[in-house]
């Protein structure tokens, strides 16, 4: 009966032990989760005050994490992603040209590119997420397979450049100000500003 006992406490005392740890890690675990769904309150913030509901906020944010799942980048405001050598803005639900929720003082007009940079539109007429590319020399992916726009909003010494998927250069647009409102991005898989 004593060893019964013996095995019964100690069971109970590993049980403990277990339990303890379980609770620890899950403790641990809800403090994650909490600090990633708080990550993004000022960006739910925006869209809010965009008037964008609940679900337009939350279809929103799933095409941000998309976008940034395949451009990379770093996400920094409802609808825009940082990238290296320039952004990107996602149009909201329901509207046609992309607006940066997150801009000081109020956003460009819908669908003008920034002065010296140039900007690829996903749609036609410069509609749809917008890229805007600002840094010389780097090749810049398009995943587009779609027929979109482009604007050089650069000088006029300064032509953007169009490549193939070997990289090589298959197309100079003219200097700036220089646009294109129904360009095709099947062929083109990179996009340097000058």
């Amino acid at each position: 009966m004593t060893r019964t006992r013996q095995r019964t406490y100690r069971s109970t005392g590993v049980g403990r032990v277990v339990v303890a740890l379980l609770m620890a890690m899950a403790a641990c675990v809800a403090t994650v989760s909490s600090a990633a769904a708080d990550a993004r309150p000022g960006f739910s913030a925006q869209a809010r005050e965009a008037g964008l509901s609940g679900a337009e906020t939350r279809a929103l944010q799933a095409e941000v994490d998309a976008n940034l799942a395949e451009w990379g980048g770093k996400q920094v405001s409802a609808n825009k992603i940082e990238l290296t050598g320039g952004d990107l803005t996602l149009a909201l639900p329901g509207e046609k040209y992309a607006r940066d929720l997150g801009a000081r003082g109020g956003a460009l007009a819908a669908g003008s590119c920034p002065s010296t940079y140039v900007c690829a539109y996903k749609g036609e007429n410069f509609t749809g997420t917008q890229l805007n590319f600002f840094t010389c020399g780097t090749l810049n992916r398009i995943t587009w397979n779609t027929t979109g726009s482009w604007r050089n909003a650069q000088k006029s010494t300064l032509y953007a450049k169009f490549y193939s998927e070997d990289k090589v250069l298959r197309w100079t647009s003219p200097g700036g100000y220089s646009e294109d409102a129904s360009a095709d991005w099947r062929w083109v898989w990179y996009l340097s500003p000058c």
